[in-house]
């Protein structure tokens, strides 16, 4: 690992990141390097001020990018300080079910699955059905997977997609709307091998829309019974995810030897 990935903080960068935190603390640097210089400046050593400035302006500037605050505590105190009103403006309050962006699902996902056979019930839950397992885990090793197989199992054409990077995380998007959200390179893997499986064994595949096929796949991901990076054993939890400007609960599958996470709900 890197310096810069040790340093990186990305629960508060990227998508997380929060921008009157970035504002705030922008300001801050800004306040530091100008007294840098007055300080230069009040001791007679003029050509020294704007060395002076850039000693502070540069290092904050890298802190803020890799960390998203330069002031510590900053999380901590927007959370608690900044009024909620004032988050939401930004999108960063929390939100309710009823609230969360984007059309609701048009896809019973459950009932697909349970039509393929690919789960099917084990007490008071779903289970991953044992036939369904063996064509996944063989799919995981006869394909390829890379973004341009699951977009062709998708059927989106390439040209019009594009991706967006978060740290080990990543998601796909069409004009204005995302059609598949991986929270790991493990996750994209079992989605390739699914994507495989399903176009074989459901005879309506072709019939989804992307979006709809994506819904499907994320949801699979649910049963998921090995991980596909390091064949640990995936466990379902929920957990307290913590951005800059909020906190919440989400639901969660991570691999408990390699801690790859297969599965992350939206904010409840």
């Amino acid at each position: 690992m890197s310096v810069v990935d040790r340093l990186r903080r990305p629960e508060y960068t990227g998508a997380d990141r929060c921008l009157p935190c970035t504002v705030v603390n922008g300001l801050v640097a800004v306040v530091l390097s100008v007294l840098a210089a007055g300080v230069a400046v009040a001791a007679g050593a003029t050509a020294l001020a704007l060395p002076a400035a850039l000693a502070v302006a540069l290092p904050s500037a890298a802190a803020i990018y890799l960390r998203g605050y330069l002031v510590p505590g900053t999380p901590t105190l927007t959370k608690r300080y900044l009024p909620e009103r004032v988050r939401r403006m930004f999108g960063k309050a929390p939100t309710s079910k009823s609230q969360s962006p984007g059309p609701p699902p048009d896809v019973d996902v459950e009932a697909i699955l349970l039509e393929v056979g690919a789960v099917e019930p084990c007490g008071d839950d779903l289970c991953l059905t044992e036939w369904y397992g063996e064509m996944w885990r063989d799919a995981l090793d006869s394909h390829d997977p890379d973004r341009a197989t699951l977009l062709d199992r998708l059927d989106v054409d390439a040209s019009t997609v594009e991706f967006e990077e978060h740290g080990d995380a990543f998601r796909a998007r069409v004009g204005e709307r995302y059609v598949g959200t991986w929270e790991s390179r493990p996750a994209f893997e079992a989605d390739v091998a699914n994507a495989a499986v399903l176009r074989e064994t459901y005879d309506d595949w072709d019939h989804l829309s992307v979006a709809q096929r994506g819904q499907v796949l994320n949801g699979l991901r649910l049963f998921v019974d090995t991980c596909p990076r390091c064949g640990g054993t995936p466990t379902f939890d929920t957990e307290t995810v913590q951005s800059c400007c909020s906190e919440h609960e989400v639901a969660a599958v991570t691999c408990e030897n390699c801690a790859a996470r297969l599965f992350e709900s939206n904010p409840v």
